[in-house]
């Protein structure tokens, strides 16, 4: 079996790329998504690799998703990877080592400066094999809301479940963190988003180490012009200047903050993550989550608002030298989110 890599042309290979995605990654994969997440991006269009037999059938795809980052005082060109995928005929590692190799070149070469990745177990297994270990964990804190679900999976009686469900809910309340007087004015606010967002990003600028630049066309992108999730934005305001922000999407029982960003006042960051919670409460949301890295300065004050950690996974990284080690020092300290993802 003879295999071969080629650079995809997102135009021409949109329709095949689109239905590699639809049958190996996620049935709901459609062109709007694609156009969206490959060519809308305001830090650049996306590229992908394809990896086909002999008889030009498509064994596999690879994306590459475009961030301009804040690397301390200056500006860089990352990427964050994702839309990785092999047809169960060919899951031997040959082909999928083939496709991650691309992306090594790709630094190598100095085509790209650096990339990241949130690798799921079987990819990391694939990153192990080329020498790649993460170098950070990016952890799911959770604050439950309510436990309607979890009662009713262990004790589904009738005349019994109601009463324990009013019951646990009812201690969740009672050691809930509530809302305090704040000093901040906090609201809901309505897309698209205008350039206080840019001027916020400019002036956090490289405060955070490692992240992205997250202007108001880069916003208005990643989360106002969403194609299939909704997002809602909160902000914090101090004299009518915008101080911080989180955006959180729900589903029927659950909500997760995908970002939460704003300039150094912990007490402002802290009255938005409340109106997040509370703002979740008031539609039997269960529970509220916030994936961040595990080394985040915000972990201890998210846990004193309730936030426990759960489950996480790794973060791996391939760049130059002069970033390449985000953990041993300070200042070059990753900002990465559960909205730093390619998608």
């Amino acid at each position: 079996m003879g295999l071969s890599l080629r650079r995809a042309h997102i135009e021409s290979d949109r329709d095949l790329l689109v239905d590699a995605f639809r049958r190996y990654i996620n049935p709901h994969y459609d062109a709007p998504r694609f156009d969206w997440l490959y060519k809308s991006n305001p830090h650049g269009e996306a590229r992908a690799w394809i990896a086909y037999d002999q008889d030009t059938k498509l064994v596999g795809a690879a994306g590459a998703f475009p961030r301009r980052m804040y690397v301390g005082d200056r500006e860089q060109l990352g990427w964050v990877l994702g839309d990785f995928c092999v047809n169960p005929q060919y899951r031997s590692l040959g082909p999928a080592l083939q496709l991650q190799r691309t992306f090594l070149k790709q630094v190598d070469s100095g085509e790209m400066a650096f990339w990241y990745d949130f690798p799921s177990s079987s990819m990391m297994a694939l990153y192990r094999r080329l020498r790649i270990e993460p170098f950070a964990r990016l952890v799911r804190l959770a604050k439950p809301l309510r436990v309607d679900s979890k009662v009713k999976r262990f004790v589904d009686l009738p005349l019994v479940t109601p009463g324990l469900t009013k019951a646990g809910n009812m201690a969740l309340r009672l050691f809930s963190t509530g809302s305090r007087p704040g000093q901040f004015e906090i609201a809901g606010e309505e897309g698209p988003w205008g350039e206080e967002f840019t001027r916020l990003a400019q002036a956090v600028g490289g405060g955070y180490g490692i992240c992205i630049q997250r202007s108001a066309e880069y916003l208005n992108w990643r989360y106002f012009a969403n194609p299939f999730r909704t997002y809602e934005m909160i902000t914090a305001r101090h004299n009518g200047s915008l101080i911080a922000y989180a955006v959180l999407t729900s589903t029927e029982r659950s909500a997760v903050i995908g970002d939460l960003f704003g300039l150094d006042r912990p007490e402002a960051l802290e009255e938005i993550v409340r109106a997040a919670v509370e703002l979740s409460g008031t539609r039997a949301i269960e529970a509220v989550s916030l994936p961040i890295l595990s080394s985040h300065l915000w972990m201890d004050p998210l846990r004193r608002l309730g936030f426990t950690p759960r489950e996480a996974g790794p973060v791996v990284f391939y760049g130059k030298t002069s970033i390449s080690a985000p953990a041993d020092d300070s200042r070059r300290r990753w900002f990465l989110l559960d909205g730093d993802r390619d998608s």
